[in-house]
């Protein structure tokens, strides 16, 4: 028998065993089908393919030839890329790549070899996408093989994002840690671990067995608590020490809790601000350094954002003070918000949009109107200052200049005031020569004709003439006195009670025969008293100086003198019908040196003098006039009623008139005490032939005179050689209480006269003597109360 017929015989041999097995497994399959049937069928049995199908896992099973017998699972887990009809009989390495392929099979022959399940790992694309694989495989029998197939690309990217979050985590500088509610930390990062010596796993390790805030179990549940009421996000800060240092610092916690599955988890996030603190406190401390110099310099400074409308970013104190505007209000709004006035903001607009397009720094002197309505001008300086990354800022310095222009305005006013006054005082000193040697021109010519009089009506019309030039040069010396104690701030103003109506009498009777022929004086207060606080002397140098003016330009109709008081106030007038005064010229009669009538007798000083006079009394003076019609001078002072001494005042006049002679004493003999003999001859000539006159040339001679001779009455000089009179007459007091001592001198002024009274004096008499002051300063001591 050839080979081709050996090979055919076999054939058929197989052929029929082939049949043979078949019929076999029917017979088999029958047989085990009699046997289910007559069983009853278990819940795993009846749902097994449904339970199968339903997985999401690709179940193949393969005999241990890598040789695919069947997908058990549903269609839809299939990734190979081939369908459950080709599976069958189909090798594993055909299936996959090789590299997949290599995995499988190695882990599929450890699980045959040791029985064991196996574990593999494999990657695919399907369906365009790159899937990751696990495969699991278990040994079914000593012929076929499970292989459960999952798709785990979603848990892989999890598990790398997851590795590159921690990866992340692990390089902040911030500790971050996660704790379960009974306070064992499931995660901490590298930072938080090294920091403070974690030494225990997560899941292990108590986070109040770490050297944080929370050192105790019960610290932890206070904390948790308290991010449990704060709905889970709670922000504090604590101060705990690192490990390895000795010094607490400074941490910023935020916490998260996080429920899930019915348990918690806190998210901790622990940033270390020790150092930022430090800086912070540095930049505060300089930021007050820098404002406090900012806003004590004396100029403006001022910051705005030209990409925000010029809107103000800075406002110093400077600004706020001169401007009125408090840096609340200016901060954050335009200049047509902060200031009063549109035109002065659409003007300062104008100048920072040509700085914008130009560039160029802006230097310039402006006006603006303050919070109060005030003109300020500044000297303003302008300048952008360069940002990154934006438009520059623009910043602004002014100085305020307002005082320094009134100065310069003041310093201008006083220039031309001064060239003025010096051209005023020029014509007054050229004026004093003319009013000097006027009067004195009479004086020396009519002193020289008097010896060679004939008739006693020549020798008393030269006396008269004589007389009236001295009371003129008098007068002139006066205001010329007053005019120094003035420029130095020395005039005096002394209250006593007065009787303001008996010092208009006296005025009246001395001046109602010195007006001029045709024109009549009047009194309108004639019997009127009004006892009241004043300067007794000062007012009536201000009437008298009235007065006087009125008789000079007064020729008819009448001068009357009046006075009239309100609840608060005295007002005292004089009022002419004389020539009056040229409306223009009305606002300048009492500035100095100004006389309307070159003609008229006068240096220009009289209504100036009355005008300081009033005004430092605290009253007001005026005139209204009407040219060709006359004039009312007037003068208003604060009334004061007199106190107690006003009552004594009163007492003593009203005495003084009911019983004017109870006792007379009469004076004989007067000691003068004057070093210079002409004076004494004057004295000799007005009262020698009434009294005995005794002459000591100083104050110790006056001593001893007066120890020898006891006068009567002394008049004492002040200013002598050897002993001045202030201290003859402390030492006569020594000797006597009674005897009346008067003051006569040539010092004029107030304190001279209080100084001459608190040394012993009784009474001052001012040179040049004039009779009438003299006897009447006599008179009164010549009669004792």
């Amino acid at each position: 028998m050839n080979t081709e017929q050996n090979q055919k015989a076999l054939l058929e041999q197989l052929e029929a065993l082939k049949k043979e097995n078949e019929q076999l497994k029917k017979e088999l399959s029958i047989l085990r089908n009699e046997n289910i049937s007559n069983r009853p069928v278990s819940f795993k049995e009846k749902y097994a393919v449904r339970i199968l199908d339903s997985l999401p896992d690709m179940l193949t099973v393969f005999n241990q030839n890598e040789v695919g017998i069947e997908v058990v699972s549903n269609e839809e887990t299939n990734h190979v890329g081939i369908s459950n009809k080709d599976f069958k009989g189909m090798y594993m390495r055909e299936m996959v790549p090789p590299e997949a392929y290599q995995n499988i099979h190695s882990n599929m022959r450890q699980a045959v070899s040791t029985g064991a399940v196996s574990t593999a790992h494999h990657e695919l694309d399907f369906n365009g996408e790159h899937h990751h694989y696990e495969n699991r495989i278990f040994p079914l029998d000593e012929e076929y093989v499970l292989i459960m197939c999952r798709d785990i690309t979603e848990r892989v990217t999890t598990q790398r994002q997851l590795e590159v979050f921690k990866s992340v985590l692990d390089k902040v500088s911030d500790s971050i840690l996660a704790v379960s509610e009974d306070g064992t930390l499931v995660y901490a990062n590298k930072q938080f671990i090294e920091e403070y010596g974690v030494t225990q796993q997560m899941g292990i390790q108590k986070i109040y067995d770490l050297p944080v805030s929370m050192t105790t179990k019960e610290a932890w549940e206070r904390r948790l608590q308290e991010i449990r009421d704060n709905d889970g996000t709670f922000a504090y800060r604590a101060a705990y020490m690192r490990k390895g240092e000795d010094k607490e610092r400074m941490h910023q916690v935020s916490t998260f809790l996080i429920r899930e599955n019915n348990e918690e988890l806190t998210w901790f996030f622990t940033q270390d601000i020790t150092d930022v603190i430090k800086k912070q406190d540095e930049l505060r401390e300089l930021n007050l350094l820098l404002d406090g110099i900012l806003n004590n310099i004396p100029v403006y400074l001022f910051v705005k954002d030209p990409e925000n409308d010029f809107r103000y970013l800075y406002w110093n104190k400077a600004f706020a003070d001169h401007s009125g505007i408090p840096a609340s209000k200016a901060i954050g709004h335009t200049d047509y918000e902060v200031f009063p006035s549109h035109g002065d903001a659409e003007k300062f607009r104008k100048d920072d949009l040509e700085l914008l397009q130009t560039h160029k720094r802006i230097d310039m002197q402006e006006t603006y109107l303050s919070a109060t309505g005030k003109a300020r001008i500044v000297q303003t300086l302008k300048a952008l200052v360069p940002m990154e990354g934006r438009k520059p800022l623009l910043i602004g310095i002014s100085w305020d200049i307002t005082n320094l222009q009134n100065i310069e305005q003041e310093l201008i006013k006083a220039r031309i005031k001064a060239e003025q006054s010096d051209r005023l005082k020029s014509a007054f000193l050229a004026n004093m020569s003319h009013e000097i040697r006027t009067p004195l021109n009479a004086i020396v010519g009519f002193s020289q004709l008097l010896p060679a009089a004939e008739t006693a009506e020549e020798k008393k019309l030269y006396s008269g003439i004589i007389n009236q030039n001295s009371d003129i040069l008098l007068q002139l010396i006066n205001d010329i006195l007053d005019l120094s104690k003035i420029e130095a701030g020395t005039l005096e103003y002394i209250k006593r009670p007065m009787n303001l109506g008996e010092v208009c009498r006296t005025i009246y009777a001395v001046h109602k025969e010195r007006v001029k022929e045709g024109v009549t004086l009047v009194f309108d207060n004639e019997d009127e008293n009004l006892f009241i606080e004043g300067d007794q002397n000062r007012i009536m140098q201000v009437i008298t100086n009235f007065l006087t003016n009125a008789s000079k330009f007064t020729y008819a109709g009448e001068i009357r003198l009046g006075f009239e008081r309100t609840d608060k106030n005295i007002r005292v007038y004089v009022k002419d019908t004389g020539i009056g005064i040229e409306p223009e010229k009305v606002d300048h009669v009492f500035e100095r040196f100004v006389k309307l009538n070159s003609f008229a007798q006068g240096t220009g000083l009289g209504l100036s003098i009355c005008q300081m006079i009033i005004e430092k009394i605290g009253g007001e003076i005026g005139v209204t006039s009407e040219l060709g019609k006359g004039s009312t001078f007037y003068f208003t002072i604060p009334y004061e009623e007199a106190g107690e001494l006003g009552e004594i005042f009163k007492m003593s006049k009203t005495e003084s008139k009911g019983n004017t002679v109870n006792r007379v004493q009469q004076i004989k003999k007067i000691l003068v005490a004057e070093d210079v003999e002409s004076n004494f001859i004057l004295l000799k000539n007005l009262i020698g032939r009434e009294y005995t006159l005794l002459w000591a040339k100083d104050g110790v001679e006056a001593i001893e005179m007066y120890k020898q001779y006891q006068p009567d009455l002394i008049l004492m000089d002040i200013k002598m050689p050897r002993m001045d009179g202030l201290e003859a007459t402390h030492i006569i007091r020594s000797y006597s209480k009674e005897v009346p001592i008067i003051a006569l001198t040539a010092y004029a002024f107030e304190t001279d006269k209080e100084l001459a009274l608190e040394m012993g004096c009784n009474d001052f008499v001012t040179k040049p003597v004039s009779e009438r002051t003299l006897r009447k300063a006599l008179d009164k001591y010549s009669t004792i109360v």
